[in-house]
Order: structure tokens, then sequence, then C-alpha cells
């Protein structure tokens, strides 16, 4: 991902948080494989260990067997140490909301010289490590896939609006065994995680409260979350909008 150094986000106490609230990664593998293209993605939500000495922590999910990636995945993990791939993974992650920016915002360069283009604000951070698949059915992956299973439904549960949260011990243990034959697990340790917040703090200070009251004017679910992600990120400008 190009990386402007003004949108750029460094802090990885602040990326982590980006992926507690939008857990929603895309898994991206390059595997020469008999099982689907050599490039595959699949979309699934993931649980982040933080480190404990700092570090970017550890992602850890859950996949089809069916999936072909999941295939592929299995196939070359059988032939490395410890089930764990040599080459890279990367896991992107994506704001819910992003949004195309009109020049009409800019109220301060448009009517001054019309030098201004369209764009489009989003965030979004990218993570790169090297993946553990755990696929054979043994007690470590046993283990494994019922604590991801549990924290996962903990944290996405401890989001929903009713009182009585789901809990996957509420299902019949025979039923969810069941299920759990027909995923993987899969871990991912962080080498590198990068942000970039692409959300208009880059333009002078008129251009930008422009589009933090331009996208509250549209007065739309999208519009008026774009405009307090663009207002939150410009607080280090020092504005009064």
């Amino acid at each position: 991902m190009h990386i402007r150094a003004d949108h750029a986000e460094l802090d990885v106490g602040v990326l982590q948080d980006f992926i507690k609230n939008f857990p929603l990664g895309q898994l991206t593998t390059a595997i020469k494989t008999q099982h689907g293209p050599t490039i595959q993605t699949s979309h699934m939500p993931f649980v982040l260990d933080p480190g404990t000495d700092g570090s970017p922590g550890v992602l850890r999910g859950h996949m089809a067997r069916a999936n072909p990636q999941s295939k592929a995945l299995r196939e070359a993990a059988a032939a490395s140490p410890k089930f764990t791939l040599d080459d890279e993974v990367l896991i992107l992650f994506n704001a819910p909301v992003n949004a195309y920016v009109t020049p009409n915002f800019y109220v301060a360069t448009k009517p001054d010289s019309g030098k201004v283009v369209p764009t489009w604000n989003y965030a979004a951070v990218q993570v790169y490590g090297r993946i553990t698949v755990l696929a054979e059915n043994d007690d470590a992956a046993g283990t494994f896939l019922a604590k991801q299973l549990d924290d996962l439904t903990d944290l996405l549960e401890g989001r929903a609006p009713h009182e009585k949260k789901w809990k996957v011990s509420d299902a019949p243990e025979r039923y969810t065994d069941l299920l759990k034959k027909a995923i993987i697990g899969i871990q991912i340790k962080i080498d590198r995680i990068e942000g970039r917040f692409k959300l208009s703090q880059e333009m002078v200070d008129g251009d930008w409260s422009g589009v933090v009251q331009g996208f509250a004017a549209l007065g739309t679910t999208e519009g008026l979350k774009m405009s307090k992600m663009v207002e939150e990120r410009g607080k280090s400008r020092n504005l009064k909008v």
C-alpha cells in the first residue's frame, strides 16, 4: 500500500484498535497450487492478541476446509516445519465507510484558483506475517479452535444490542463438534503492520473544514460517519471547525 507521510499511521496501538473495531479482514496468499489460482483471498473476522512486549501481536482466525484457499494452505503447511509457511501473507482491514470527495467541498481553493480535483477518502490497515495452519484434527487444533470460536463470539456478541449474549455453548455440543471438523484454524504472527488514513488531513484549513461540513450536510448515515472520521483524524491540525 502506498502511504503518503501525511496519511500514515505509525502508532501500533492505534492500528491494533482499528483491527479490533473493524475485525473483518481479507486474507491474501500467493501459493502455487492445484487448488485454485496462485493468488487467493478470503474474507473472515479475526481476533487480535496484542504482544505483551509492545510487538504487534498475533491474529487468529478460521476458515472452511472446503475453501480452495484453505486447501492450498493445508497443502503448503504440510510441507513446512511446524505447519508454518515461509512466505508472508497479507491481511487487509478496511473502515466500513469510504467516500468520493467532490471538489465542491473545497470552499477555499476552488473559488480562488479552481485547481482542485476529486479524490476518495478511506482508512485501511495492512498486516504482514507468517501463517501457521492448524488443520490436523488433533488436540492442538481442537484446543485452538475452541478458544478461537469462543473469543470471536464473545468479541462480536459484546457489540450486539440484545442483553442476553449468545455463546457457543448455547448450541448442542455434538452439533458444534461436527461443525469444527469442517473448518481449520489459522494463526498469523505479525511481522509488520501499517495504516493509511486518507481523510483530507493534508488539505488547507478552509478545504478541510469544507469536507467536514460537506459530508455532514449530505444528511446520510454514510455522510455523517465520514464527516466524523475526517473531523476526528484532523484534530491534530488544531482547527476550530
